[in-house]
């Protein structure tokens, strides 16, 4: 069985074809289209989102879009809910 951690890009992702738009990025993520663009081109690698820059246009493979959203979310975010956070603490 998959963790729900494991499972949440897929349901943002899922509508989409293998090779994604900044725009499709954008909408899947519900962030602005220069927030992608800056993300494409972060000056520290490990905060990169993976994509090719095909003339002026962005593309960004689906699967590396995943492996990057689960590489980079807030575990306590997925786990949490308010009630179980004012239970411990």
């Amino acid at each position: 069985m998959t963790s729900p951690t494991a499972e949440w890009p897929d349901s943002l992702l899922r509508d989409y074809g293998q090779m994604m738009s900044v725009r499709d990025v954008a909408q899947a993520l519900n962030i602005e289209e220069s927030n992608v663009r800056a993300l494409l081109t972060a000056t520290h690698p490990a905060g990169r989102v993976p994509g090719v820059k095909l003339g002026k246009s962005w593309r960004i493979d689906r699967d590396q879009l995943r492996v990057y959203l689960l590489a980079h979310h807030n575990d306590r975010s997925l786990s949490s809910t308010p009630s179980r956070e004012a239970n411990h603490g």
